[in-house]
């Protein structure tokens, strides 16, 4: 296994710090170039940390570890703290059960539908206030995965954009949505068949 420097860590921490609290900037599209100095690098106040990651992983588990910290909600930067490496081994879960976690989540959704009589096209739509999706997500009843894959299926989020433009939350959570998704390797024919085959049983 071949380590990351630390400044190298911190390069990659910025890029996808932009990448997920900006719309701007893409991290893929642009490589993970971003600006930045040895300087500001050595004033940082968990060096010690970042140090740490750079000796334990490798240069892709060191961009998966920033990713699962960034979707766990974390926008601030504090992807380095004690609570950075249980994100990450959280997220490997997930990563090794999401076809599993994707079939619960659909489960409780079509729980939901029928417990409110209404049809699972309702989840997504709200008016002007948040939908069903949104708070079973903000409930941590479902995963951002299951939010992320029900999107590349259907694109809820550019309509929930315009409803919920003035949100507190939503803005948030959309951006983490798209911006996540790129990371994920999603088989969209099969969750398409994974749907069907819910609402068929």
């Amino acid at each position: 296994m071949i380590c990351m420097e630390a400044f190298d860590v911190y390069k990659s921490y910025l890029a996808l710090k932009l990448h997920f609290t900006t719309d701007k900037y893409d991290a893929i599209k642009q490589r993970g170039r971003v600006r930045a100095t040895k300087q500001s690098f050595f004033k940082r106040n968990d060096l010690i940390n970042i140090r740490k990651i750079a000796e334990k992983y490798s240069e892709k588990e060191v961009v998966n570890f920033l990713v699962a910290n960034f979707v766990s909600g974390d926008r601030w930067g504090g992807v380095f703290d004690s609570e950075a490496k249980h994100n990450y081994l959280d997220w490997k879960r997930r990563m090794e059960a999401m076809s599993y976690t994707f079939n619960n989540d659909i489960d409780k959704l079509i729980f939901e539908c029928d417990k409110l009589k209404i049809k699972f096209d309702s989840l997504f739509y709200s008016g002007t206030k948040q939908p069903i999706i949104l708070k079973k997500y903000l409930g941590k009843h479902i995963s951002i995965e299951t939010l992320v894959i029900l999107n590349y299926i259907n694109n809820y989020t550019d309509r929930l954009d315009r409803e919920l433009k003035n949100d507190i939350i939503w803005p948030d959570v959309s951006r983490i949505i798209k911006k996540y998704q790129p990371f994920l390797k999603i088989d969209k024919e099969q969750y398409v068949r994974k749907l069907r085959e819910r609402f068929t049983n």
